[in-house]
């Protein structure tokens, strides 16, 4: 060989020899992050919960250019912290995390990686397969294929991934809970590496966990059980203060409903739970219900803070102008929540929400400095609410850690609140039945008789006038002719009709008309005519008149009957009862003398999406059929 040739020849070996090295240690390099940079979590029985993961790497990728093979690779420097620690303010970074796991047992075993924040957007988790640690000497499984695990040094092979968070549907997440978890199969002295991706439009927190399969199982049993206390205290409150309402008409009572449900699906917004359980296939409500349901507690309190101090424009004229312009900046952001950002709309509503509750607090003070005895309460519940809410606001913004910690304390806070409001509910309403006691043994002492008589009287002129009512209102929804109801009364039956969405099928309408009714005015008179018109609606009464069942005098000679889940097949039959009855019985005159009527009428049956007015215009198309088909007859849907 020249030696030319034989130079060369080496060059390209010494080049493919160099190639080969580069590729090994690119091979080396992607294969794990260093362990003197991030070493593996071991994993044994003897410590089934892991509350919060030790030193974990991290990074903040603010220009969202990392991968995950990036972060295997160890190509972007990490930082160290608990999981405990891994609090950051509201931002537009993503953050990685890196966490390498090492099962120390000689057994295959579960562990569940859990996520113990809802509020983000996006949560994505990548688990790698680095292979059987090689300083645990474990003998090899038969039941394992070993030949499936990567060699010493070779790349880690990818097990699976999970596309979680509340921007996406709350199926795709591979455990169904209201919290991120991640469920980790380990073989025996396996090495797994759990790389996470957070980003959110919110504050980030990343609260890691583990826990064994069965101390899991425990964990969501505790929580569930917790959970439930917790909203079954509220829906009895709730409960207690609607049936206040519904038995005294207090309004405060109903605003009060109203603040424990929204505050309570406030609550399970920021939780997950309504996420979980309310709209899991809406993820564009998960992070909007907590502005909206914010907005709505504020509001109800609002309402519920005037009528229980008994704020008026003439009495406290500034203090009402003061709720009136808190109420109507509560309005405009709750049109607000459903169109500006997240991340701003969050911001703005907890300000307007610490603003409000300064406000109420103010008023309350100044009303318990005026002597009102159930004022002391009121005060006394926002002392104790508001030592929960700003620890748990600096925890959701991200300032102090420990989010699920001071969730607990805010339910605590929170409940203990209600339950002081209604409580100063109560006590306003034991002074008010004292005060008036106190007024009605004074006035038994001196003015009895008067007072008395005066009730009386007020209570038979009260009688009188709800007996005048309801006697007017017959009149104005009744036909005097023949006591069915009139044009007016049957619409008010139509739409009662209508939005009945519980009667399926929903029912028939049928309009009968007398044949030759002017014929029988100009014959007989028309004292014979209403006769007529007073027989056919006996007949009505007598053969269609059930409790559900509507009958009208729609007008002139005409007759409605309103069949709900009444078949088309029945009314049918119904209807052809009439018409036999009329045509073979006639109607007796005061004189002795006899008038032969027949019926004509239309038939229709409520369709899906019909309206009252286009079920009643077929019905009288029938009818118009039936008459073109020489009267006497029945034309119904489907029917010439």
């Amino acid at each position: 060989m020249p030696a030319g040739a034989h130079a060369r020849w080496w060059a390209r070996a010494a080049a493919a020899i160099s190639l080969a090295l580069c590729l090994l240690g690119a091979a080396r390099a992607l294969a794990a992050v260093p362990e003197a940079a991030c070493p593996a979590l071991g994993l044994s029985f003897a410590r089934a919960d892991i509350p919060s993961l030790p030193r974990l790497c991290f990074l903040r990728d603010a220009a969202h250019a990392l991968g995950p093979e990036d972060i295997l690779g160890g190509r972007a420097p990490m930082e160290r912290r608990d999981a405990d620690q891994l609090v950051f303010r509201q931002n537009q970074s993503v953050y990685w995390v890196y966490a390498p796991l090492r099962n120390l047992e000689p057994a295959a075993r579960t562990w569940f990686l859990q996520l113990d924040y809802p509020l983000l957007d996006e949560v994505d988790v990548w688990v790698y397969d680095l292979g059987t640690d090689p300083a645990t000497d474990l003998a090899p499984d038969p039941a394992e294929d070993s030949a499936e695990d990567p060699a010493p040094g070779a790349a880690p092979r990818l097990l699976r991934t999970a596309r979680m968070g509340d921007a996406r549907p709350f199926d795709a997440r591979p455990v169904r809970h209201r919290l991120f978890l991640m469920p980790l199969d380990f073989g025996p002295g396996q090495r797994l590496a759990v790389v996470l991706r957070v980003r959110s439009s919110g504050a980030i927190n990343i609260p890691l966990s583990l826990h064994s399969g069965a101390s899991a199982i425990g964990w969501a049993q505790d929580h569930g059980l917790s959970q439930g206390m917790f909203l079954g205290a509220l829906a009895m409150l709730a409960l207690f203060n609607a049936a206040l309402y519904l038995r005294l008409r207090i309004r405060q009572s109903l605003y009060n409903t109203a603040y424990i449900l929204c505050a309570g699906l406030f609550l399970t917004s920021m939780s997950g739970l309504s996420f979980q359980y309310l709209w899991p296939d809406w993820p564009w409500l998960a992070n909007r219900s907590v502005p909206l349901t914010e907005t709505l507690a504020i509001l109800s309190l609002l309402w519920f803070t005037r009528h229980f101090l008994a704020i008026d424009a003439g009495r406290w004229p500034r203090q009402a102008r003061l709720m009136r312009l808190l109420a109507w900046i509560g309005a405009g952001l709750l049109a607000a929540s459903l169109l500006v950002p997240y991340s701003l709309i969050i911001k703005i509503d907890t300000v307007y929400a610490l603003a409000c509750m300064v406000a109420m607090f103010g008023l309350g003070l100044r009303h318990l400095r005026q002597g009102e005895r159930a004022a002391r309460w009121y005060v006394l519940s926002w002392l104790v609410f508001f030592a929960g809410y700003l620890a748990y606001g600096l925890a959701a913004f991200g300032y102090i850690p420990g989010f699920m910690a001071q969730e607990r304390w805010m339910q605590v806070a929170l409940g203990s609140q209600m339950f002081l409001l209604t409580y100063a509910e109560v006590m306003q309403l034991h002074d008010l039945m004292r005060r008036a006691l106190e007024i009605e043994a004074s006035a038994r002492s001196s003015l009895q008789y008067e007072v008395q008589s005066r009730t009386a009287d007020l209570r038979a002129t009260m009688g009188a006038l709800e007996q005048a009512n309801r006697q007017l209102r017959e009149l104005t929804l009744h036909d005097p002719l023949t006591g069915l109801l009139n044009r007016r009364g049957l619409d008010e039956a139509l739409a009662r009709f209508a939005a009945n969405e519980g009667a399926a099928p929903r029912g028939t309408l049928v309009i009968f008309d007398l044949d030759h009714f002017k014929r029988v005015n100009d014959v007989h008179g028309h004292e014979a005519g209403d006769a007529a018109l007073r027989w056919v609606a006996e007949v009505l009464l007598n053969l269609l008149r059930r409790r559900s069942d509507v009958l009208a005098r729609f007008g002139g000679e005409e007759f409605v009957a309103l069949l709900p889940a009444t078949s088309l097949e029945d009314a049918i039959i119904l209807a052809a009862g009439v018409l036999e009855h009329v045509r073979r019985n006639a109607v007796e005159l005061d004189d002795g003398s006899t008038i032969a009527l027949t019926l004509s009428a239309g038939a229709a049956h409520w369709r899906e999406g019909e309206t009252p007015q286009s079920l009643f215009r077929r019905a009288d198309e029938n009818l118009y059929r039936a008459k073109a088909a020489g009267r006497d007859r029945l034309v119904a849907d489907g029917e010439s």
